[in-house]
């Protein structure tokens, strides 16, 4: 498992959040909301969980968090984060 912060500007973050959405061979979990950097506005910072799915678990079956659209949550194209 890895932890990953991503900085940059909300678009671009949706957009690779959403590359790896799409990557079959990983699996996003527990996405942060959006944080604030000190002395921007313009750029942002988010965590995430990235999971490798190794052939045969169980893992493998289950639905991306990252993709999943509850109530709770705002989907923004990205996957699971809070606009």
């Amino acid at each position: 498992m890895l932890k990953v912060r991503l900085m940059g500007q909300k678009n671009e973050i949706r957009w690779f959040l959403r590359v790896l959405g799409r990557n079959p061979k990983i699996q996003l979990e527990n996405t942060s909301t959006f944080y604030n950097n000190k002395g921007t506005e313009r750029f942002k910072r988010l965590y995430t969980e990235v999971h490798r799915i190794e052939k045969g678990s169980k893992k493998s079956n289950k639905k991306n968090d990252a993709t999943n659209d509850s109530a709770k949550d705002s989907y923004c194209g990205s996957g699971k984060t809070f606009c």
